[in-house]
């Protein structure tokens, strides 16, 4: 289990980012909206160096795209509810894409953006802090939940009912609203106060450019 939390800084340590663009060798790579057509918006790309053991092949990295839309000044909530798997978070073998994706692709040395109009977060490096012993020991104080707060690895903060995955995929983070509303207070609402959890497939290190990499899912309160 990790004892670290994520946080977010200006500096970059090699493990990955939140917001800004996605760092694809090929534009045609970039996912679309499977309702629109329209690009999907970068949410997070996270490297090799993410997790003390090897995850992707060398070079290479996971990006989570997500489907961004506003109505009067506020994330559609309809939209966000497609990124669960379904409505009770009970994951299946199967799992489905929806309105989010996860890509394996190599690591480019620049980042590509998408065409004018695509939502963008504004870009945070994704860091490493250890806990402190009051979090250590919420994390460890029930079996079945976390902490609430954004973390690599450790146990996943439920907030309804338990997830059941496969054996195939296994928990690698979770993300808080308000951790990114913190460095970008107009992206409240973004998760419609629920966590991000994205599920890394254990076949992602022999994966090749292209492949779904895991499953991104909100789970509300």
């Amino acid at each position: 289990m990790s004892d670290n939390k994520i946080i977010f800084s200006d500096h970059d340590e090699g493990l990955g980012q939140v917001g800004g663009g996605a760092f694809l060798e090929d534009s045609a790579l970039w996912p679309k909206a499977p309702d629109s057509g329209e690009p999907m918006t970068p949410l997070m790309t996270l490297t090799e160096r993410f997790l003390p053991v090897k995850f992707v092949p060398e070079g290479m990295a996971l990006t989570v795209f997500i489907v961004v839309r506003q109505q009067a000044g506020h994330f559609n909530r309809a939209t966000q509810r497609h990124y669960t798997v379904n409505q009770n978070s009970e994951l299946g073998t199967a799992c489905k894409s929806g309105y989010a994706r996860v890509v394996l692709h190599t690591l480019s040395e620049r980042a590509l953006w998408p065409t004018p109009g695509t939502p963008l977060l504004p870009r945070k490096f994704i860091n490493f802090q250890a806990m402190s012993e009051e979090e250590v020991d919420e994390e460890l104080e029930d079996e079945d939940s976390g902490i609430e707060l954004s973390k690599p690895l450790g146990r996943p903060s439920w907030l309804q009912d338990p997830i059941h995955g496969s054996a195939r995929h296994v928990f690698l983070m979770q993300l808080l609203e308000a951790d990114i509303v913190a460095w970008s207070p107009e992206h409240e609402g973004l998760f419609a106060e629920g966590i991000g959890y994205v599920y890394l497939d254990k076949q992602a290190r022999r994966g090749k450019q292209g492949d779904e990499g895991g499953y991104f899912f909100i789970q509300f309160t």
